[in-house]
């Protein structure tokens, strides 16, 4: 039931606790956040350092973010929800 569920959220965040009404967007958010990292198939995350525009455009540098991110978060969640 739906209230069983939202009980069961309750258990792994506190903020679904209670009986207040929340935003599906935010249990969607924390629902596939934890997909990502059950579902992350990179074990050892590299440090990434966050790299500085430099002059570069908004495109070259998205593609450097993107290809940073990958080398840590790589799921099956990632794929269908994430990406460029």
């Amino acid at each position: 039931t739906p209230k069983t569920f939202k009980e069961a959220m309750g258990k792994f965040n506190e903020s679904f606790q209670g009986s207040e009404q929340h935003d599906a967007q935010e249990l969607l958010a924390f629902l596939l956040d934890g997909l990502t990292e059950d579902l992350n198939r990179i074990q050892k995350k590299p440090y990434m350092e966050a790299p500085d525009s430099d002059g570069r455009p908004d495109e070259e540098l998205a593609d450097i973010w993107w290809g940073n991110h990958l080398q840590r978060e790589l799921s099956l969640i990632v794929a269908l929800f994430s990406g460029q």
